[in-house]
């Protein structure tokens, strides 16, 4: 028996065994990456590209979900729920896998947020201590370092960045000579929201190492999106969330925290189940009552990036934008302000217009063009955000340069 090709797509989401073979029958790249595509419950004629803000789930995620949601709401007994302690500890290990980390180092959190205000509000720090940050951390691994400064006497300082960077040797020697004898602490973000700029961690981690600094690492842009090494990087800690890169369900997130000075790391809340015999990075997860098939489901978001594998996923990504910012590049009516180097940014292109009419641009591309992304409205990261994802095409590329540099002209 044979299927038509719109046969095929509806069967595909079954198994993920059927998804892998149908994907490794297409002829060509786009062909693959068109497929893959059509796991997304996107709306027809939308062009999403706001990765960096939030993610849509694929099908396989969302049904695994939404019937494990099910399942819970119609049979919350203790013995029902007993079942998602096993499902919670396989996607901690599949997690870790994923990070090349050990399970016990890995805390399931809600998001990047609170697991950066974990480490911010669990390190012994007194007056005086500093905290080296740089001007493009994200709030939650900037502004409540500073929320914490104000409370308890630290020192936060800020080595500033330029947008688009000029080299790694520069943005290293920006955090080495902000560094002083008093810093305990260095946190960066490994990828910006603002701009794109993806810093040298594994060398900032050096550098923090040879101070006897905490090293933590913001990955909300690059968990999902690079393929991550955090043993070969070198980080203290590291927190990221579910909802973005990952395409996994909102309200999920993780925290990574070194086995070897998960002693030095207090957990910020403790309720019951709590005990200071909790293994590993368990003890700082112990919120209360969690929404188990939430967290259950992330298995199946762990399981589609495996599926596709993420150095595949990582290139396709580094191919979009590399698209983008060949085509906006070509306009002298437009700004770059994301790096155009793939060693100095990745997943995030950020574009400016030079005629001022920004806002007018971010609504029109909305009402006329469909087009879903993000604005900055001033600053030295003012323009208009696009951060594509593995969901996105080479046509959409084109029709999205096309488009901006018309408002643009």
């Amino acid at each position: 028996m044979t299927f038509s090709r719109r046969d095929l797509f509806a069967r595909v989401p079954a198994s993920w065994a059927a998804l892998s073979a149908a994907l490794s029958a297409q002829s060509t790249d786009e062909d693959y990456w068109r497929l893959l595509a059509r796991q997304f419950p996107l709306e027809s004629g939308l062009i999403y590209m706001n990765a960096a803000n939030v993610c849509p789930a694929s099908r396989p995620v969302l049904d695994r979900h939404l019937g494990l949601l099910r399942d819970f709401q119609a049979n919350p007994s203790f013995q029902n729920r007993d079942k998602y302690a096993a499902m919670e500890e396989r996607v901690r290990r599949k997690i870790a896998a994923l990070l090349n980390v050990e399970n016990n180092e890995i805390a399931m959190v809600r998001n990047t947020s609170e697991g950066s205000n974990t480490v911010v509000r669990g390190l012994d720090l007194k007056p005086g201590d500093e905290v080296l940050i740089t001007s493009h951390n994200h709030p939650s691994n900037n502004d409540s370092w500073k929320v914490r400064a104000a409370r308890d006497g630290i020192v936060v300082k800020a080595a500033t960045v330029p947008v688009p960077a000029t080299t790694t040797a520069d943005l290293l020697n920006r955090i080495s000579d902000a560094a002083t004898s008093r810093t305990r602490v260095i946190a960066v973000t490994h990828v910006t929201n603002t701009a794109g700029l993806k810093f040298p961690v594994k060398e900032i981690a050096e550098i923090a190492r040879k101070r006897g600094a905490w090293f933590h690492l913001d990955g909300a842009q690059s968990f999902g999106a690079l393929d991550v090494d955090l043993r070969a990087i070198g980080c203290d800690s590291y927190a990221s969330s579910m909802h973005k890169w990952p395409m996994g369900p909102l309200e999920a997130g993780i925290l990574y925290v070194r086995q070897d000075r998960q002693k030095e790391l207090w957990p910020s809340i403790v309720t019951a189940g709590w005990s200071d015999k909790i293994e590993g990075a368990r003890k700082y997860e112990v919120f209360g009552q969690r929404d188990d098939p939430r967290l259950a489901s992330l298995e199946a978001a762990m399981d589609f990036l495996a599926l596709v594998g993420m150095k595949r996923i990582e290139r396709r990504v580094q191919q979009i934008t590399t698209a983008l910012k060949q085509g906006f590049a070509n306009s002298d009516a437009l700004v770059m302000r994301t790096n155009i180097e793939p060693e100095l940014a990745h997943g995030v292109v950020k574009v400016d217009l030079k005629n001022g009419r920004l806002k007018q641009a971010y609504d029109t591309l909305w009402s006329r063009d469909r087009l879903s992304i993000a604005m900055t409205a001033s600053g030295d990261t003012a323009g208009l955000r696009f951060s594509p994802h593995i969901y996105n095409s080479m046509d959409e590329v084109e029709r999205v340069v096309a488009a901006v540099k018309k408002l643009a002209a």
